[in-house]
């Protein structure tokens, strides 16, 4: 659930305003998308961050970065944060 969250988000970028940690950001620069990287390339990115900064998290596989992309290839635009956060609740 999470890996596929962070692929749709390297895929299709994100725009919009945002509160992390109690902390509203106004969201007016995107994340730019990233659909030119290959699979193999997006999932040895977010393999890197999930592992980076003492944080010890599994692989994302390039067959689920190839599986995001094909059911999420009809997404035009940016995805909103409140669009990411209703497909995949916060988990505490």
């Amino acid at each position: 659930e999470d890996q596929e969250r962070l692929i749709k988000l390297v895929i299709h970028g994100l725009h919009g305003p945002i509160k992390i940690k109690e902390k509203q950001y106004p969201g007016l620069v995107p994340m730019s998308a990233f659909k030119a990287l290959t699979d193999q390339e997006i999932a040895d990115v977010l393999t890197f961050v999930r592992n980076s900064f003492g944080n010890k998290a599994s692989s994302v596989s390039p067959d689920l970065v190839k599986k995001v992309r094909a059911y999420t290839s009809d997404q035009e635009g940016f995805y909103a944060p409140e669009e990411l956060l209703i497909q995949h609740p916060h988990k505490k």
